[in-house]
């Protein structure tokens, strides 16, 4: 019986037991807890709905709150936007490497797999490659090859310039 997991089947598993951690809310000592936009709204209005009548927040109080808010809202966007950009970078990445020849590192037992990438797999926020078939994280490959075929290739192109 084989007792060992693809890199795609540990990224899976990893990926599972991480969201069952956040559902029970177990932290692992160096994650980060962050107020989000909607946390930070919702401590606002609370303020505001508690706050002595006789000694109501200042006005630049409340518009430095505001300002804090709009910040961390743009901030928020623009990490979206980013974390956008940079999957279709990985993406347009892992494709340009179909045919060609590739050595990359097996994490879990420390064994080179070399081959040919035969086909691009995205799955749980990871890109992985299929060489030989057996899958290979995109980030465990250290060697790419330029093989007489990719070499063919090019010379053709540039004869038709």
């Amino acid at each position: 019986m084989d007792l060992h997991m693809s890199p795609m089947e540990f990224t899976r598993a990893k990926a599972q037991v991480t969201e069952t951690n956040k559902r029970i809310g177990v932290h692992f000592e160096g994650e980060k807890s962050n107020l989000g936009k909607d946390a930070f709204l919702k401590l606002l209005i609370t303020q505001l709905q508690h706050q002595d009548p006789t000694r109501p927040m200042e006005d630049r109080e409340f518009i430095a709150q505001m300002a804090q808010f709009s910040s961390l809202e743009q901030m928020t966007n623009l990490n979206r936007e980013v974390q956008s950009l940079f999957a279709s970078y990985e993406a347009a990445k892992a494709s340009s490497f179909l045919g060609k020849n590739v050595d990359a590192i097996n994490p879990l037992t420390g064994e080179i797999v070399s081959g040919e990438v035969q086909s691009v797999m995205f799955a749980e926020n990871q890109i992985f490659l299929r060489v030989n078939d057996r899958e290979v994280a995109l980030g465990n490959v250290k060697v790419i090859h330029n093989t007489e075929k990719n070499l063919e290739n090019i010379n053709l192109a540039k004869a038709d310039e």
